[in-house]
């Protein structure tokens, strides 16, 4: 039962992994420049997106470093502490994180469209329930 839950996981997340390293190559950039892009809709400091990624501080550093020559993101001082940074998206950003979204569901929809509407609705609660376990 624990194997077939882990296989069963590992294979959503190799299928979203190809998913968003595709829409990340049309867009030219990596996938976790991508996941950043979507990811700062709460302007999150460094550390918090280091977490929110799952990855070090140091590496969100030179991501955004990159992103910021983009024009597509920005860092402003926090309001109650201005030895924090925050991250937020430019106008530039919030309109290609939106491409990104758009371009993320018409995937998911041609990848998972043989899905019944049952199915869909089933990996919706799924995905909702596993996402309230995580945060107990």
């Amino acid at each position: 039962m624990t194997q077939d839950l882990a296989s069963a996981v590992a294979t959503l997340h190799r299928e979203a992994a190809v998913l968003y390293a595709g829409i990340a190559r049309e867009f030219e950039l990596t996938s976790q420049q991508t996941q950043i892009l979507c990811a700062l809709s709460q302007r999150p400091s460094l550390g918090e997106l280091a977490t929110i990624l799952g990855c070090d501080k140091t590496n969100v550093t030179g991501m955004v470093d990159r992103l910021e020559k983009r024009g597509l993101l920005a860092r402003e001082p926090d309001e109650k502490d201005r030895r924090v940074s925050r991250v937020v998206l430019t106008e530039a950003g919030e309109e290609l994180r939106e491409r990104i979204r758009t371009r993320f569901a018409e995937c998911v929809a041609e990848r998972f469209g043989a899905l019944s509407v049952e199915e869909r609705a089933f990996c919706r609660r799924l995905a909702a329930a596993v996402s309230s376990a995580g945060s107990r």
